[in-house]
């Protein structure tokens, strides 16, 4: 089933240079998504006040929406538990 979505996840932080480490590794990987997905698949992460946004606008299959949040997620979490050891 295709869908159309918007979504967007808030992460706060008491640091606002965790904030921004945070939010630009993720960047990072949202520059490299697959060519082929891109024409579907639009992710933009940004810091703002100590807070990291991320928007995704989307059209396609379900599934594909959920791995992709899901794979967010995860490097949301990679991305703390570094910005936590430095």
């Amino acid at each position: 089933m295709e869908i159309e979505a918007r979504v967007e996840i808030m992460w706060h932080y008491e640091n606002p240079t965790k904030a921004r480490a945070v939010a630009e590794s993720v960047q990072v990987d949202n520059v490299s998504i697959p060519p082929g997905l891109k024409k579907s698949l639009n992710v933009e992460t940004l810091c703002e006040d100590g807070s990291v946004r991320t928007k995704v606008k989307y059209r396609g299959e379900v599934d594909t929406l959920i791995k992709a949040l899901d794979d967010l997620v995860f490097s949301v979490k990679i991305a703390e538990e570094i910005t936590e050891k430095v």
